[in-house]
């Protein structure tokens, strides 16, 4: 892997007992995966779990109680079911242009509003943040907030940094949610041909360039963990509509991927404990497989890989040379850059990091899931990475 001289920069309403039903998840696959060969070390690993998932749900419900500070007001019932650091030098050009229902009037209101959307006959539940200058004649991007396992959609765009980002950027967010009857917040992000969750996805996509006012050449996945790993399996599966994804602690590359190139700025702490670097844990077949499946995966569904030949598989999508250049941005951050793309392809690693969001760290989160650093701020580094430089 070439090396570069390191050089100086730091950027800088829900039921919440599904995240506590999840802690039996993920003490679990810390058992499992555990070296530890006494049972009673493995019981004991099982009690530290179990306290530190207590301090996890304390974490999301300060993050869901930061949802209704931002600008454009509290949450509104929303409508009934509607059926249905620097710029990448190269990147896919993607149609852009407004979307059917620019100058549709009356417009779209701005501020949050929980709506629904019925696919395959079931209502799925998404949220809508719009901001306070939108009136439906520009052209908005549109970022897709994913959620991760057992966090709520409600909370993701108070926890991801979205909001600081309005004053640089002109976009919509939608945090879609999980299926009613699902006992966990979760994405099926399995590569099966079948997939409910990208059928969803896809019509809400659709359902959203038909009633507001969307760059369609400017629309993005964000996603952590689990959203992260959905955002993946979208790249892959309608990538000709996406400007680019954002994975925070979660990237995977899952055969077949038949999309054309889509850029791809990943980021994922070599200590996760949760989505371990190396692969495993919770990956998107496991969850899939724990959540919907239970022990009938469909025939031949592969395993995900690890960060690493994940990348590399994004990288060959991508068409670029396949050895990074490797840059260190902080003490304990290491940036990796693929040359000769056809679209952009990065990974930020946290040397000493765990299952964090970088910039976004919240008290007691990091005696569950690993360290979480500030000298990153992994919002902002991906909306310059996916949109350039700011429109406003």
């Amino acid at each position: 892997m070439q090396r570069v001289a390191p050089h100086p920069w730091r950027l800088a309403g829900d039921d919440h007992s599904t995240t506590v039903a999840n802690c039996g998840q993920i003490g679990a696959m810390a058992s499992a995966n555990s070296p530890i060969g006494l049972r009673g070390e493995r019981a004991r690993a099982k009690v530290r779990w179990r306290r530190r998932c207590s301090i996890g749900l304390i974490g999301v419900l300060i993050m869901a109680a930061g949802c209704s500070s931002h600008s454009g007001g509290g949450a509104s019932e929303g409508s009934a079911p509607t059926t249905a650091k620097s710029m990448p030098a190269r990147t896919v050009a993607r149609p852009s242009g407004p979307s059917k229902s620019c100058d549709t009037k009356p417009a779209a209101k701005a501020g949050t509003s929980n709506e629904s959307l019925v696919s395959d006959g079931v209502s799925r539940a998404y949220q809508l943040v719009i901001p306070d200058d939108y009136d439906g004649t520009k052209p908005y991007a549109l970022v897709f907030a994913l959620h991760s396992l057992s966090v709520p959609n409600t909370v993701v765009f108070a926890a991801s940094g979205f909001a600081a980002m309005e004053s640089s950027y002109r976009f919509i967010t939608v945090s879609p949610g999980a299926p009613p009857d699902a006992k966990t917040p979760y994405w099926n992000a399995a590569p099966v041909a079948d997939n409910y969750d990208v059928t969803f996805l896809t019509a809400l996509l659709d359902h959203l360039e038909r009633t507001l006012c969307i760059d369609t050449g400017r629309v993005a996945s964000i996603g952590m963990s689990n959203g992260a790993q959905m955002s993946s399996l979208l790249a892959c599966r309608i990538g000709d509509r996406l400007r680019g994804i954002g994975l925070i602690s979660g990237v995977e590359y899952n055969r077949p991927c038949d999309s054309p190139p889509v850029p791809v700025i990943a980021f994922h702490g070599a200590k996760d404990p949760i989505v371990p670097y190396a692969g495993g844990g919770l990956n998107s077949v496991t969850i899939a497989n724990q959540n919907y499946y239970h022990g009938k995966l469909p025939a031949g569904t592969p395993k995900p890989p690890g960060v690493d030949a994940s990348m590399r598989g994004w990288a060959s999508h991508n068409g670029c040379a396949a050895t990074p250049t490797e840059t260190d941005v902080a003490a304990n951050v290491v940036h990796r850059t693929w040359k000769d793309c056809r679209a952009a392809t990065e990974l930020y690693v946290v040397t000493d990091g765990g299952h964090a969001w970088p910039g976004m760290c919240f008290p007691g989160m990091e005696q569950t899931l690993g360290a979480c650093t500030q000298n990153i701020d992994a919002t902002k580094v991906m909306f310059a990475f996916i949109f350039g430089k700011p429109d406003r």
